[in-house]
C-alpha cells in the first residue's frame, strides 16, 4: 500500500473513531451493543471491515482511543508541583463530562460483549482499562524514580485512584446525556480527590486510602 493509501485510510479509520465516539456520548443508557451504536452513525459494515476487521474490532479501538486521550496529560514530571497539577489534568480527562459519558457506555457495550463472546473480554480489557492503569503505573514509576515521594506500589496506586475518580461520576450520576455539565462541581471533586490522594501517598508511606 502506499504511503497515500496508508494517509487516507488512517485519516477514515480516525474520522470513524471520532463519529463513533460521539454516538457513544449521545447514547441512551439502554444502548448495550455496538451495532446500536453504528446504527446512529453514518459508518458502514464496509467501512468498519476495512478499517477495524468486525464490530469487536471497533469496540476494541474506540477502548484504546479513549485510554489514549485520558493518559495525554502524564507526561515526565520532575517536581512535586507538577505532579500535583498533571494528575488534576488526568483526573478531569477521566471524569470530564465528554470521557465519563463515552466510558459509562462503552463498559456497558463491553460487558454485553462478553457475555455473546468471551474471546473479546482480553482484547477490550488490554486496550482499554489495562491501558489506563498501565500509563497510570508508568507516570507513578516515573515520579518515583525523579525524586518525587512516591513510596507505595505504583500499580496498585494506579488502581486505587482510578476506582477513586470511576466512583466521582458513577455515585454522582451528574452525566446522563440529557443534562448540562455540572463542571465547577466536577472539578471542585477532582480537585479534592487529587489532593487528598496526594496528601495521603507522601505523608510517610501510608496508604492514600487513609486520607480519604
Amino acid at each position: 500500500m502506499s504511503i497515500l493509501l496508508q494517509t487516507a485510510a488512517e485519516t477514515r479509520r480516525h474520522a470513524i473513531l471520532k463519529e463513533m465516539a460521539d454516538a457513544l456520548r449521545s447514547a441512551s443508557s439502554g444502548i448495550t451493543s455496538i451495532e446500536a451504536v453504528i446504527a446512529t452513525t453514518n459508518v458502514t459494515p464496509q467501512e468498519i471491515g476495512n478499517a477495524f476487521g468486525d464490530n469487536q474490532g471497533l469496540l476494541v479501538a474506540i477502548a484504546e482511543a479513549l485510554a489514549v486521550s485520558m493518559l495525554e496529560p502524564l507526561d515526565d514530571c520532575t517536581t512535586e508541583v507538577a505532579f500535583r497539577q498533571k494528575l488534576l489534568a488526568f483526573g478531569h480527562r477521566v471524569t470530564d463530562e465528554y470521557s465519563a459519558s463515552q466510558l459509562k457506555n462503552l463498559y456497558r457495550i463491553a460487558v454485553t460483549e462478553v457475555i455473546r463472546n468471551t474471546g473479546v473480554g482480553c482484547d477490550f480489557y488490554n486496550h482499554g482499562p489495562g491501558l489506563l492503569t498501565a500509563g497510570l503505573t508508568r507516570f507513578f514509576k516515573a515520579a518515583q524514580t525523579a525524586g518525587i515521594a512516591v513510596g507505595q506500589d505504583s500499580r496498585n496506586l494506579a488502581s486505587h485512584l482510578l476506582a477513586l475518580l470511576r466512583a466521582s461520576f458513577d455515585l454522582s450520576d451528574t452525566f446522563p446525556a440529557d443534562k448540562p455539565n455540572e463542571s465547577s462541581h466536577e472539578q471542585r471533586d477532582v480537585s479534592r480527590i487529587i489532593e487528598l490522594f496526594c496528601v495521603g501517598i507522601q505523608a510517610g508511606g501510608k496508604n492514600a486510602q487513609a486520607a480519604l
